[in-house]
């Protein structure tokens, strides 16, 4: 039976894959990813035609599968797929199992966690200097401006002082309160504050609210009282792949928004994009993961779209998270698929067991798929 493997994020460059099903500690663990057109990947990042096994060196037996810890060798080079599907092969110790790769949560590469401090611009940046002795005669005797001074990083004196807040504020500020309060006096005195004042014509005035207007700009009622509305912005044109699945999803849509997306997507060409936004939707709904499952799916695949060409271990993976919800139509085809793909062994038995609950269902196809499947023994 496939392997069950979900990856979930641990921060810039690190993840931790979980290898379903209970299983004892093995002694060694190695890895290969294999992409759908078939190519594995290698060291460097670089994509060949022969398997490649990544060691992995900390391995955790959980109660419900085994956790593996993932480097950003491997995490930016997931990451640098644009989330096309990947096949994951697991040797352990030596015994080899294969299974889908699926991504919960957002996956980050090592990139982002670069410093913030790198993007300034050295040259910018200015040590302050005081002469030798400058403090020790501070409480001598008053200190110029012309006591400090700056260096920059070739170490050329600038000849401009450095600012020193001065110690006469308070004066200028009693001053200013002072011509404060004769300025109103005077006002008083003349009757200014009985008059209005004529109106500006360059600057927009108020309108009085009123219960069923609101307060708004004289210059801009117009356009709102008559049901106008401002249009919402257009989506960035220079977005593609990752980074426009990305914007897609910070808005948090629905996974039928996502999926109908990720297909308008697959029409433009932007097949990076449309895979990350089908694997998105097919994680959040069974449904969907029932719908993708079929793209895959040797008897209902369509040439000419992203996903080139059928691949029934990737369909196998998609219809078992809907099997599981219970849509009785998907087991007997997961079930047709796996007995199919395997002709003995635990994966065959499996399918047998997904056809055997569709015809418990009253699934008639499922119950014939059973027959030939005894008669053919």
């Amino acid at each position: 039976m496939a392997l069950k493997i979900d990856l979930h994020p641990a921060g810039p460059g690190s993840a931790r894959l979980l290898i379903g099903g209970a299983r004892p500690s093995p002694e060694t663990v190695s890895l290969a990813l294999q992409r759908n057109d078939g190519r594995y990947l290698g060291l460097d990042r670089q994509w060949q035609v022969t398997p490649h096994w990544h060691p992995i060196f900390t391995a955790e037996p959980l109660s419900d599968g085994l956790r593996l810890t993932l480097g950003a060798d491997l995490v930016d080079s997931i990451v640098g797929v644009g989330g096309a599907p990947l096949r994951v092969v697991a040797r352990l110790d030596g015994a080899e199992d294969a299974g889908t790769l699926r991504i919960r949560g957002e996956l980050i590469g090592s990139g982002a966690a670069a410093p913030r401090s790198a993007s300034r611009d050295p040259l910018e940046e200015t040590i302050s200097v005081r002469r030798p002795g400058a403090e020790s005669a501070r409480d001598a005797e008053p200190v110029s401006d012309a006591d400090d001074f700056s260096l920059d990083l070739d170490g050329h004196a600038d000849p401009r002082p450095t600012p020193r807040s001065a110690a006469r504020w308070p004066w200028f500020a009693l001053v200013a309160v002072l011509l404060l309060a004769g300025a109103g006096a005077g006002a008083w005195w003349l009757g200014w504050f009985g008059e209005t004042l004529p109106a500006d014509p360059d600057v927009a005035q108020l309108v009085e609210p009123t219960p069923d207007r609101p307060l708004v700009p004289e210059d801009e009622s117009g356009s709102t009282r008559s049901g106008e509305t401002i249009p919402p912005p257009e989506p960035d044109p220079t977005l593609t792949g990752i980074a426009l699945a990305s914007r897609f999803l910070a808005d948090g849509p629905p996974p039928a928004a996502i999926f109908e997306r990720a297909e308008q997507l697959e029409q433009a060409g932007d097949c990076p994009a449309a895979y990350a936004l089908f694997s998105e939707a097919a994680n959040a709904d069974p449904t969907f993961a029932a719908r993708l499952a079929r793209r895959y799916d040797p008897l209902s695949h369509r040439p000419g779209t992203c996903i080139v060409a059928p691949d029934i271990p990737y369909a196998i993976v998609y219809y078992s998270d809907a099997a599981e919800a219970g849509d009785i139509e998907v087991q007997r085809r997961l079930g047709q698929l796996m007995a199919e793909h395997e002709t003995s062994g635990p994966t065959h038995e499996a399918g047998l067991g997904w056809l055997r609950k569709a015809a418990a269902a009253g699934d008639t196809e499922a119950a014939g798929a059973i027959e030939r499947f005894d008669v053919g023994r």
